[in-house]
């Protein structure tokens, strides 16, 4: 599995998480975040990076316009979205190409898709998602190119630090990996060290990605040296 950490906000963590061998790194422009950084901020923090492919800027816009205007900014060509319908994300897609100069890389659109036990229905120990829900998974399945699963609270993902129980992870990853079978899939919500150790036989079979943010901090916002080596040490 290879590892994104999330929630950046302080440069010693950049280069700690880079040079613990982290393939993605978070920055969090949601106001709502705990985690949340300014603009001109993750620009000072990206430029620490060794690699900038490795940004990833997550984002809670309210149209196409303003992810293309903030990756212009920040020079970030991964996205993580947690809002904008598919139909958006199609639209997204089509001006950001139309503005693509030659010399960028193509842009990596993962979005987060909110899981709990409000959008399921148990019975027999087998689990079954509301038919809303498996469109919701199987229309961003088709339409980005990757989608982060996370625990959802009140309608809202991402911060939660709950997680996901691993048979209702299980069943999403199938339905999305069902109407597309080359997405990438994140799991996030409430990742440690623990719960790769307990889990990793199972996780490593369908997950490509875990993110962490929580699960290596002191606070939000401020991550721990020790937890991070320690949870790259183990998915090594």
């Amino acid at each position: 599995m290879k590892v994104k950490i999330c929630g950046i906000t302080r440069s010693q963590d950049v280069s700690k998480c880079e040079g613990s061998g982290a393939n993605l790194i978070g920055f969090i422009n949601i106001k709502r975040s705990k985690r949340y950084v300014k603009l001109e901020e993750i620009i000072k923090l990206v430029s620490e990076l060794k690699a900038k492919k490795r940004a990833v800027l997550v984002l809670e816009p309210k149209n196409p316009e303003e992810v293309v205007m903030k990756m212009k900014k920040t020079g970030i060509r991964n996205v993580q979205l947690h809002s904008l319908t598919s139909s958006q994300i199609k639209y997204l897609k089509w001006i950001e190409n139309f503005h693509r100069t030659p010399v960028e890389p193509n842009m990596k659109i993962i979005r987060a898709v909110g899981i709990s036990e409000d959008s399921i229905k148990s019975y027999e120990n087998k689990i079954e998602f509301s038919q809303e829900k498996v469109l919701e998974i199987e229309d961003f399945a088709k339409t980005c190119d990757a989608i982060l699963f996370d625990y959802q609270v009140k309608g809202r993902s991402g911060g939660t630090g709950k997680q996901i129980p691993i048979n209702m992870a299980l069943e999403a990853i199938k339905i999305a990996k069902d109407a597309n079978y080359n997405l990438e899939i994140f799991l996030a919500g409430g990742i440690n060290s623990e719960r790769i150790q307990d889990k990793r036989t199972v996780l490593e079979r369908v997950i490509d990605y875990v993110d962490v943010n929580s699960g290596v901090e002191d606070a939000p916002g401020i991550k721990n040296s020790e937890r991070v080596e320690e949870l790259m040490n183990i998915n090594a």
